[in-house]
């Protein structure tokens, strides 16, 4: 299987423009993933950095599409008690996941796996969106306005990974169509958001209106 990675910054715009998300509003998403992640420190309990990235991420992909007038009909969802933004009209959902050092390597034997294990609704989501890969290799000249996955329901499921350590931030809005274990195998889709270059973050200060969405760069530290 050939995952389709997308790293040039025009073609990334249009394909996720395509997902009804833009550039800016991803990297919010990213940001905000990072910054929870190096404000824990060592007196936190145990996986509290990585459960804080995914709940920040989580409560930023809401914020930033729900009232964005850009792309309407998103709306917040926790089908299957796994929490994401869903637009039903666009047939697309959005989910966080902190990702592993394969994130935003643009090689098809490199890809993000997701640090945690999943459960029984991730497995569904992922086969759901292997049977959209599957209609679209078996029926290439169909068109079709949503793809015929999640329970009949037209939904294909996206996953922002992030992969933060130390120095280092890369990030993608990817499409797994492979689970094993609980773990990621496989994506058909690859948008490459953030590249291997070495990226300094920190926390961003204060917060921004619900909804307004800002193209930043910030620097990220690990607190001591």
């Amino acid at each position: 299987m050939t995952t389709n990675i997308v790293t040039k910054p025009l073609e990334a715009q249009l394909k996720l423009e395509r997902i009804g998300l833009t550039s800016e509003q991803v990297l919010e998403i990213i940001h905000a993933m990072a910054s929870a992640k190096a404000d824990a420190t060592e007196n936190d309990p145990p996986g509290a950095a990585g459960w804080s990235a995914w709940r920040m991420g989580i409560r930023r992909s809401r914020e930033v599409t729900i009232h964005d007038k850009r792309f309407p009909d998103w709306e917040r969802d926790e089908e299957g008690q796994v929490s994401s933004v869903l637009n039903r009209k666009l047939g697309v959902r959005l989910l966080v996941s902190n990702t592993g050092d394969g994130t935003g390597i643009a090689e098809q034997d490199r890809f993000p796996q997701n640090r945690s294990k999943k459960g029984a609704a991730t497995d569904r989501i992922v086969q759901n969106n292997q049977g959209v890969f599957d209609f679209m290799e078996v029926a290439p000249n169909v068109v079709h306005l949503h793809a015929p996955g999640d329970a009949e329901q037209g939904i294909v499921s996206w996953y922002v990974c992030v992969y933060c350590e130390g120095d280092e931030l890369r990030a993608e809005v990817s499409c797994p169509i492979g689970i094993e274990g609980g773990f990621f195998t496989g994506f058909s889709d690859r948008i490459i958001v953030l590249g291997d270059d070495e990226i300094d973050i920190d926390p961003i200060e204060g917060e921004l209106p619900e909804g307004e969405v800002v193209d930043i760069d910030v620097p990220v530290s690990r607190k001591k």
